[in-house]
């Protein structure tokens, strides 16, 4: 059996993995479909629908993967962020309804307000979702109100839906929102041409200098601002009771966790550069490099928060002695050991799958045309 600290590290590492996955795939296919709902020509519309319509629902499996992952792994953080936050997971699957019908039932009845309709059904569960996301990211640097009944290791989550929306969270959530609709802006100059490709050139300036700023804005509050959390002691190889922890709650704890681990340093820095390389590719017009480039920009924008909080996975506001940690919410050695097989088969598979699905469907032609559209009917949305 693998090592017990190992096994801790290594599900951190391929839970945040996933959930980059995760952001990089079904973060441009929200920021697609946000993106076309204000578009004015029902034809535009169906062609930046179209360059998403045949991958969509195969980006959503990363977020089964992770939350599975989380149940299995991290029992603890998944039962008390489900049920404190229960209004907000709800929000989220409610709106999620929109995205299989908005994709499928839009084109069923030529008719304006239909299909107008969908158009908003597709914006919410593109843009509803990821703002809640950005929102949670936001508040677990600030710190969840919940603290656990040292009898029977009962969780209370004290807050409510509306304590979410605090200022630093908000300023999450639209970064979030931002992140996707540059990603999306780099997903449709790949796929489209002509005007189209022009438009998504636009928006990408737009949305990456916005980004830069929210992005910029945010880690300043963290390094100047805001108070964070420093894990001094903890129980060795503790397992599902979050208690006996020490940690201190101060202004600047986690810029003065970069001392402690200096590899937090690199998911900040990727994220500059990749986004800097990314505007300067989106400039020369090399449509591949600016995705690419977009790709790390995200990846290094979600590392950075994870990295942040290490090695907290939910710090409690309420009892900070009690947060839940790398080190204290995991499942057993045993459990740890078999679900990292399990996962890696699983893992490998969903991967190439999705590599020969991507190959398959652009690798005769990589962009989508209104002649393409007039041609193949019945083929597209």
């Amino acid at each position: 059996m693998l090592d017990y600290t190992f096994l801790k590290i290594a599900w951190w590492l391929i839970m945040g993995f996933v959930l980059i996955l995760y952001a990089t795939t079904a973060g441009y296919d929200a920021g697609v479909t946000m993106i076309m709902a204000f578009l004015r020509k029902e034809t535009d519309r169906r062609v930046v629908l179209n360059t998403s319509a045949p991958v969509w629902d195969g980006n959503l499996s990363w977020i089964v993967f992770a939350g599975g992952g989380l149940f299995v792994i991290w029992p603890a953080v998944y039962s008390t962020a489900f049920s404190g936050m229960y209004a907000a997971m709800l929000c989220i699957l409610w709106s999620l309804f929109f995205r299989p019908t908005g994709f499928d039932y839009r084109s069923k009845i030529n008719h304006h307000r239909w299909r107008r309709f969908w158009d908003f059904g597709l914006l919410v569960s593109g843009g509803l979702p990821v703002f809640i996301f950005g929102l949670a990211m936001g508040n677990c640097l600030l710190g969840f109100p919940f603290h656990f009944d040292t009898m029977t290791w009962r969780d209370y989550y004290t807050g409510n839906f509306f304590d979410l929306f605090n200022g630093f969270a908000l300023l999450s959530g639209f970064a979030s929102l931002l992140m996707v609709l540059m990603h999306g802006s780099a997903y449709l100059q790949q796929h489209t041409e002509g005007h189209l490709r022009e438009l998504a050139r636009k928006l990408f300036f737009i949305f990456g200098i916005l980004l830069f700023i929210f992005f910029s804005i945010a880690g300043i509050d963290i390094a100047l601002g805001m108070q964070g959390y420093t894990l001094i002691a903890s129980p060795v190889d503790a397992t599902l009771y979050p208690a006996d922890n020490i940690v201190s709650h101060t202004k600047g704890a986690w810029l003065a966790s970069y001392s402690v681990y200096p590899w937090k340093y690199y998911p900040p820095i990727i994220a500059y550069v990749a986004l800097m390389l990314a505007l300067w590719a989106n400039y020369v017009r090399k449509v591949v490099l600016c995705f690419w480039s977009s790709v790390f920009t995200v990846g290094g924008m979600v590392a950075t928060v994870g990295a942040t909080i290490f090695p907290f996975l939910m710090p409690s506001s309420t009892n900070p002695s009690q947060s839940l940690t790398v080190w204290n919410s995991t499942s057993t050695q045993y459990a740890l050991n078999i679900m990292l097989y399990v996962a890696s088969i699983l893992f490998v598979v969903i991967f190439f799958y999705k590599l020969f699905a991507f190959r398959t469907i652009w690798a005769k032609k990589r962009t989508i045309t209104e002649t393409d559209l007039e041609e193949n009917e019945h083929h597209f949305y």
